[in-house]
């Protein structure tokens, strides 16, 4: 994540909703892991998750 100053919903959407929408949350969970990341950034992240979670469930 090196570089990237921000982490807005459409990204978030088309990448890691998508991921979940078509693997499952524990594809996440298991698979993917984020480096270069800021305290912001990961904040940003399980909002989102958190959120999704909800929204789907």
């Amino acid at each position: 994540m090196t570089g990237v100053t921000s982490l807005s919903s459409v990204f978030l959407n088309v990448s890691i909703g998508r991921i979940i929408d078509e693997y499952g949350m524990e594809a996440i969970k298991n698979t993917i892991s984020f480096i270069n990341i800021t305290q912001q950034q990961a904040k940003r992240l399980k909002e989102y998750l958190e959120r999704y979670s909800s929204a789907k469930g």
